[in-house]
């Protein structure tokens, strides 16, 4: 089984990763897969970054505080986003 790289992308309260997650996504390295945020789900697969972390996930991007101050763009995003990775074995 290959070791391929999975994307977790969280929307967070704050910069800190203890804060409340908003909203995520999780993006499968598997062909045709689809992720779709779904508003009527029960729930998003972490309460925070830091519980994403302890699950093993790994930070590769987090959020830029100055984004969109200032500019016509404020104000558009929710939240700070967080990109996180966790590579895993997955079935060709």
């Amino acid at each position: 089984m290959p070791k391929l790289q999975r994307l977790l992308y969280i929307n967070s309260e704050s910069t800190n990763p203890q804060s409340p997650a908003l909203s995520a996504a999780i993006y499968e390295p598997v062909a045709g897969s689809l992720t779709e945020l779904d508003p009527t789900s029960d729930g998003i697969p972490y309460a925070s970054v830091q519980a994403a972390l302890i699950d093993g996930w790994r930070v590769i991007q987090a959020p830029d505080v100055w984004a969109g101050i200032g500019s016509d763009g404020a104000g558009e995003v929710i939240g700070f986003q967080f990109i996180l990775e966790k590579i895993e074995d997955f079935d060709d």
